[in-house]
């Protein structure tokens, strides 16, 4: 399946039962044939899930992204990065899909945990801690790359349904919704995925007032974009 290369391998740990060793040879194994048996030689992303911790066997698991933000302690939210940097990089993955920055206010979405809650403020502050720990500090760090999610607005879906449609006035996006994630594009994060939901009928994997003409062009976001 790799014989023309791949652009991205998911979850390597976290969607299976392999240990930090086991993992890590496998990162090993899969980036050598892709440099060595592909046309490019390009070798491939290994991203991972790290909302409390990174995913997988034997790795810490710290408390809900919500419990975090209850501590009003953004250093407290980078020292956990900073854990999940080292045992994620030391098991081959590049990329961790954190921190969640959707602001939400309907308790009845589903994925409340996942998020620093309704304030837009705390939410920026400790996801930009966030993002410093998650991607290093130091020249002497292993660093990796940082994902915000979801752009834009997932966390207010219509009767706090899941992947349901958001429909809302510019003033609210903009006054509520997009701050957190204008602030990581700021400090430098390294990747933005695109959020599953629709805004005001445009889905937001094909809006290009959003992805082009806002994140890259006005925000000056020079990453790149997942979905």
């Amino acid at each position: 399946l790799m014989q023309d290369g791949i652009g991205q391998i998911t979850r390597l740990a976290g969607a299976s039962s392999l240990g930090p060793t086991e993992a890590a040879q496998l990162a090993n194994q899969i980036q050598k044939y892709v440099v060595e048996n592909t046309r490019l030689g390009i070798p491939a992303l290994i991203h991972e899930e790290c909302c409390s911790g990174y995913m997988a066997r034997n790795a810490t698991c710290f408390p809900q992204t919500i419990g975090v933000a209850c501590t009003w302690e953004p250093q407290l939210a980078r020292a956990m990065a900073d854990v999940v940097r080292q045992q994620m990089r030391a098991a081959g993955a590049h990329q961790g899909l954190s921190p969640l920055l959707d602001v939400t206010r309907d308790p009845r979405w589903g994925r409340t945990e996942e998020t620093y809650g309704e304030d837009p403020y705390l939410t920026a502050r400790l996801g930009i801690r966030y993002i410093k720990g998650l991607q290093g500090h130091d020249a002497h760090y292993l660093k990796s790359a940082a994902c915000v999610k979801h752009f834009a607005a997932y966390g207010a879906p219509q009767a706090g349904r899941d992947y349901n449609t958001v429909d809302m006035s510019d003033r609210s996006l903009f006054e509520w919704y997009l701050p957190p994630y204008k602030a990581a594009v700021d400090a430098g994060v390294g990747s933005v995925m695109s959020s599953f939901n629709e805004i005001a009928g445009v889905p937001s994997t094909s809006n290009r007032w959003l992805l082009t003409d806002l994140l890259r062009g006005k925000w000056g976001f020079n990453g790149f974009v997942v979905s």
